[in-house]
């Protein structure tokens, strides 16, 4: 139901990433997503938090999946 709410002011905000955002978001305590609900400059500011960590673990990860392949090595799984 929260998420239900949430979701749509996210997606004007961050479309592309809307649903990872309002997961990352939903894992908060239910008060704190009542007034992300409530308070657009709130929910701004902490879209852009995880938008800033979302950047950080795909710049950690590599941007690519060639990149990924490429970090792989075939002895790990022995």
């Amino acid at each position: 139901m929260l998420g239900e709410a949430l979701y749509p002011l996210v997606d004007q905000l961050e479309h592309d990433s809307a649903a990872k955002v309002t997961g990352m978001l939903l894992e908060m305590d239910q008060p704190e997503v009542l007034h992300l609900i409530e308070s657009p400059d709130a929910l701004k500011a902490k879209v852009a938090e995880a938008m800033d960590v979302l950047r950080n673990v795909a710049q950690q990860q590599g941007n690519s999946p060639a990149d990924q392949l490429a970090s792989l090595s075939l002895n790990d799984n022995l």
